[in-house]
């Protein structure tokens, strides 16, 4: 018999965590990716990379709001749909045995291009809420990777990395949301088309990149609960900060830390006033999308 150890270690220390109840401050609009062929992107020749290179601490984190997610292709193809791409990449994948999913939740990647003694990407595998607000972190200090998803955070340790790397050995460098200029395919060396990347369907509420680990970590590796931020705002330690907060229609996202990253939607993707809220659900992640609607 094969075992998932991953998923037997996450149901055994779920069920020793008391999980935080949260609510949250009310917030402006938000981006609206149909996941037809709708993406934002700040170029790097431009602006270069978000997070300077030999950065040692930094987090990365996103409110956003699924509304489906990707499914197996022909001959079982993997497909995934990006919510951001760069130095560091949360997205929807199809490739579900990472994932203990319920008929309402969906799997989710989130991974950071990391350097020091070796040069790599680390990343990992959680559930999300399909059809609710989602919040999502990589959190990175001393070697510790913590990947902050709703209400809990997981942290793995790698020794061997301990900076963000200075750069990205993909071929799209530039930064994206909601997916990338064009349908990406992996095919291996026999021809073999793997997986598939398209694009994002559902809704942003802001994205925040920070040069400073902004949470108290745990001391361990493991799960523990976890109480996200009620806004992001902008600080002396903010890269970037997009809240989508322009009037409805808008395809230039500002960037309000200040650093000018104006992000540019393209092909219809731009900010709306109205937020998706699914009044039959109610839990915790629900409650950011119930907030910023009844603050209109």
């Amino acid at each position: 018999m094969v075992l998932n150890f991953r998923l037997l270690l996450i149901t055994l220390l779920l069920s020793n965590l008391v999980l935080p109840v949260f609510s949250f401050e009310p917030s402006g609009g938000v981006l609206v990716l149909d996941g037809d062929d709708d993406y934002a992107i700040l170029p790097l020749a431009e602006h270069g990379y978000i997070i300077p290179a030999n950065t040692f601490d930094f987090t990365v984190e996103v409110w956003f709001y699924p509304k489906s997610g990707p499914e197996r292709g022909r001959d079982n193809l993997t497909e995934n749909n990006p919510i951001l791409s760069q130095q560091v990449r949360f997205g929807l994948t199809s490739n579900t045995q990472h994932c203990d999913l319920d008929k309402n939740q969906l799997c989710c990647y989130g991974s950071a291009h990391l350097e020091g003694r070796v040069r790599g990407v680390v990343g990992t595998y959680v559930e999300v809420e399909k059809d609710q607000w989602n919040y999502l972190a990589i959190i990175f200090k001393d070697g510790a990777f913590n990947f902050a998803y709703n209400n809990r955070i997981l942290q793995s340790r790698f020794p061997l990395v301990d900076r963000v790397a200075a750069e990205v050995r993909r071929k799209r460098k530039d930064f994206f949301v909601g997916g990338y200029d064009e349908d990406v395919f992996a095919i291996n060396q026999d021809g073999i088309m793997l997986s598939q990347t398209t694009r994002f369907h559902g809704e942003i509420d802001a994205i925040r990149f920070s040069n400073i680990a902004r949470y108290d970590m745990p001391a361990e590796r493991g799960i523990y609960p976890f109480n996200p931020p009620h806004r992001f705002v902008p600080d002396e330690h903010t890269l970037a900060l997009w809240n989508f907060d322009e009037p409805a229609g808008t395809d230039r996202f500002q960037d309000t830390s200040g650093n000018g990253k104006t992000l540019i939607g393209m092909n219809g993707a731009a900010t709306s006033g109205a937020l998706a809220v699914n009044p039959t659900r109610t839990a915790l992640t629900s409650t950011w999308g119930q907030i910023k609607s009844e603050a209109r």
